[in-house]
């Protein structure tokens, strides 16, 4: 599975209600961007428009300091970036 699948497929659990408290998805989900160094450099160099329409300082913001027990909160707010990652993962395809 590619890297761009698999942040599509977070996001999609995310947004679709499945994840009860975001607490570690938002660990996991900061990691992609850089702790995670293989992932982040990889997933850069698969879909580098996904990777930095995502790599965004509000998202980074609203997952460090968002309550993470505040489950429709994370769906409002993740919902916008999910469609635009939908859109760049399937341009990525398109190529």
């Amino acid at each position: 599975m590619g890297y761009s699948q698999q942040v599509l497929d977070m996001l999609q659990q995310a947004v679709s209600g499945q994840i009860d408290n975001f607490w570690n998805f938002s660990f996991t989900f900061n990691a992609l961007f850089g702790e995670d160094e293989e992932f982040a450099e990889a997933w850069a160099n698969e879909n580098s428009e996904m990777f930095d329409a995502l790599n965004d300082f509000e998202l980074m913001i609203f997952l460090e300091e968002h309550d993470p027990s505040e489950k429709q909160g994370f769906i409002d707010f993740l919902t916008p970036y999910y469609e635009k990652a939908k859109q760049l993962a399937n341009i990525e395809r398109d190529i």
